[in-house]
């Protein structure tokens, strides 16, 4: 914006401007040309920061530190951190082995969870336990039996299973913050409206996006739904969280509920025809299953950034089918196809209220 507002073309500009008549020489090395040199100098590196005032005044996605900033200091609005992911594990050995809190269980690929509490095995030999992520981030949400391995081997510890791990998130992300702060200059929430429940869900930590239906369950009743940062059914930890800041923060005599929706599993298969100088089966695989991943997103979104006055206003929403094989046409290479099923069928797929869509498998034959 000002590439030419250097020190150089600012001093012979300025030098320039002085008049022979004052007596003043404008020649190199006199005495106007030191003096208009350092203040050439401190004019362009002016020149060189007022581009950041763009981003301090009108915050974007690309605003960096000053994103932080304007939303702490005029919304009152900080960063989510990530959350850590945790699964139950199943035990197996010999009645009355001790597992103690603490205990370190690997996945192949090296990502660590502890054991949250110390879990001692029954008479039959079996006993469950709770465990936690090392480490934020989404990569922890692990499939069910993906443990394998530990760092000391527990003397009486046969086997150990471990069910599907949820609800570990990343930090959020510029695009993620400047939403939320957005939202707050859009939809003002003052005196426990609806806006002010979803931001009290949207502060909690792992939070992806919150569903405020108001009058839920009569007057004075408030319903809030969520979904973590991933999109799926907020686990217990989380909705926990959001429960407790929204009890300190609600108004007196406000009766809220907050919940997680279920999950429909969304299950597409295809049978494509390609150009096999152009792509292969695994890069369509891999694309497909990425457009899929942000329409179901984007669906989330748009049902869960509306306020609803009574649940007569929440309805069902839909997965439109047409739109899905348009995903699979637009793929590079894709020539044809000669079947595509969403859930098994070729129909729109309808998605209750109290659902969220989540990506299952994606066959692409």
């Amino acid at each position: 914006m000002f590439e030419d507002r250097t020190q150089e073309q600012i001093k012979t500009e300025m030098l320039a401007d002085i008049n022979p008549a004052t007596g003043l020489s404008s020649m190199a090395g006199g005495f106007a040309d030191a003096v208009v040199g350092a203040a050439a100098r401190q004019l362009s590196e002016l020149y060189q920061a007022l581009p950041a005032v763009v981003s301090m005044l009108f915050v974007d996605e690309t605003s960096g530190g000053y994103l932080d900033l304007v939303g702490q200091t005029y919304f009152n609005i900080t960063r989510r951190s990530g959350t850590k992911a945790r699964c139950s594990v199943n035990f197996t050995g010999a009645p009355g082995t001790v597992v103690p809190k603490g205990t370190v269980f690997l996945t192949a690929s090296g990502l660590q969870f502890s054991l949250l509490s110390q879990a001692t095995l029954g008479q039959s030999g079996t006993a469950e336990g709770q465990l936690e992520a090392a480490e934020v981030g989404e990569a922890y949400n692990i499939g069910p039996g993906a443990l394998t391995g530990m760092w000391v081997n527990l003397p009486g510890l046969e086997s150990y299973v471990n069910q599907q791990a949820s609800g570990g998130t990343g930090d959020e992300t510029d695009s993620q913050l400047y939403a939320r702060i957005d939202e707050v200059r859009k939809r003002p929430p003052t005196s426990g409206n609806g806006f002010d429940y979803r931001r009290w869900a949207m502060e909690v930590d792992g939070v992806g996006a919150a569903k405020i239906v108001e009058l839920a369950y009569g007057p004075g009743t408030v319903e809030v739904m969520v979904v973590d940062s991933t999109y799926a059914p907020a686990p217990n930890h989380i909705i926990n969280a959001v429960a407790y800041q929204i009890f300190v923060s609600r108004p007196v005599g406000a009766k809220p509920t907050v919940c997680a929706p279920a999950a429909l599993e969304v299950t597409v298969a295809a049978d494509v025809t390609i150009n096999q100088a152009v792509t292969t089966i695994n890069q369509v695989k891999e694309t497909f299953s990425a457009a899929l991943e942000a329409y179901l997103h984007s669906q989330i979104e748009a049902k869960y950034s509306a306020i609803y006055y009574e649940p007569e206003n929440d309805v069902p929403y839909t997965l439109i089918y047409s739109r899905i094989r348009t995903m699979l046409l637009s793929i590079q290479g894709v020539v044809d196809f000669a079947s595509l099923t969403v859930n098994g069928g070729t129909e729109n797929l309808t998605i209750q209220a109290s659902q969220v869509p989540v990506l299952g498998e994606v066959s692409v034959t």
